[in-house]
């Protein structure tokens, strides 16, 4: 007779762990919008260094929302190599592993 299938205890973690670094993604492209836009429309800084320094905010916020990306991009990966359920034997070994108790 075939084991039962039991949700898998690794999905799920990694369900939750994509969920919050979706929201963490989420918040870092937000977080220099506010900067970024007054310096472009130059509501709180002008001149060349202004602008040199605007522009090297503006990589910086692109190249942090990469990385945020990336990370969730990593985590979508690793969640799709387990599947939803698995059987109790499988998932008690995850449990386990997850305790680091292999």
């Amino acid at each position: 007779m075939a084991e039962p299938m039991v949700p898998n205890p690794w999905h799920e973690r990694l369900r939750h762990l994509l969920v919050e670094a979706e929201n963490r993604s989420h918040e870092v492209r937000q977080a220099y919008q506010r900067a970024f836009g007054a310096m472009r429309a130059g509501q709180v800084w002008t001149g060349p260094t202004a602008v040199a320094w605007a522009a090297e905010l503006e990589e910086r916020h692109h190249r942090l929302a990469r990385l945020a990306q990336r990370v969730v991009d990593a985590i979508e990966e690793e969640l799709h190599r387990h599947p939803p359920l698995v059987t109790e034997t499988e998932a008690n070994a995850a449990r386990r592993e997850m305790a680091g108790r292999m």
